[in-house]
């Protein structure tokens, strides 16, 4: 069965089609955050009508803002990639062996707190070698990865209410206890609350853009065939990432996007 799988995957035809889909998709979301991003500066500039200083400056700050917002969705798809890789194994080592159970049931607490930990380390090798993320504060990092808790969980409601699966309920309130605790916590201020509440308010959007992108590319996987719901829906959602992340790879390398900015 796991021979089905490789090869199936790794069927150039569909892979590639998988591929060009991820990609367009990418480089649509993109455009939008440009869009976006260059409307509200044409915006303050006829408002403000600056002189050719004020102008220089407001461009400078714009293109900053631009990177920011463009590597704070590449953050956004590497941080969920991390956490669905370590919860795709919990889901295998829990489902696909049974000669592990007895360790597993004993063990999958801190065994799911380990793969969490795990996940930070993996997510700092996607932002700072696979793809380096240089115009991206480290406080925007930390809000970012917060907000893909929120995804997580949006993920695994949706697992678990489109396919009736009820395997994920423990991992949806352990993700809502997580984010909970980034809000507070032992030491926790009424100020640190609300600049956590600032910093999810911030990335809404980003929220936003990230669902329409991964359900729009996990629907086509799905409908083509080249997602599976045999080998467990968390695990094609990865392989979906997993494309996404490519496809970030190759956005980034070809300097694409700078041309634009």
């Amino acid at each position: 069965m796991s021979n089905y799988y490789i090869s199936h995957y790794f069927n150039f035809r569909n892979a590639g089609n998988f591929m060009l889909v991820s990609l367009i998709a990418l480089a649509v979301v993109l455009a939008i955050v440009l869009c976006t991003a260059k409307l509200q500066k044409h915006y303050k500039i006829n408002v403000k009508n600056p002189t050719p200083e004020e102008l220089e400056q407001i461009n400078k700050q714009h293109r900053k803002k631009e990177l920011s917002m463009i590597e704070s969705f590449y953050e956004m798809v590497f941080s969920s990639t991390s956490v669905l890789i370590f919860l795709s194994l919990y889901y295998v080592l829990d489902e696909r062996i049974p000669q592990a159970s007895f360790f597993w049931h004993k063990y999958q607490d801190i065994l799911l707190l380990v793969f969490l930990v795990l996940s930070v380390f993996l997510t700092f090798w996607f932002d700072s070698i696979f793809v380096l993320l240089k115009d991206l504060s480290s406080k925007q990092k930390a809000s970012v990865r917060l907000i893909s808790a929120f995804y997580i969980i949006l993920i695994l409601m949706y697992i678990k209410f489109i396919y009736n699966d009820s395997n994920y309920d423990s991992l949806i309130f352990y993700f809502v206890m997580l984010a909970v605790g980034r809000f507070v916590y032992f030491d926790s201020t009424l100020e640190d609350i609300k600049d956590s509440f600032i910093g999810i308010g911030k990335n809404i959007p980003l929220l936003i853009l990230m669902g329409i992108y991964s359900a729009f590319v996990c629907w086509y996987g799905f409908h083509v065939n080249f997602l599976l719901t045999s080998n467990g829906v968390i695990i094609s959602t990865l392989v979906a990432h997993l494309f996404m992340d490519v496809s970030i790879f190759v956005l980034s390398k070809t300097r694409i996007i700078k041309l634009f900015i």
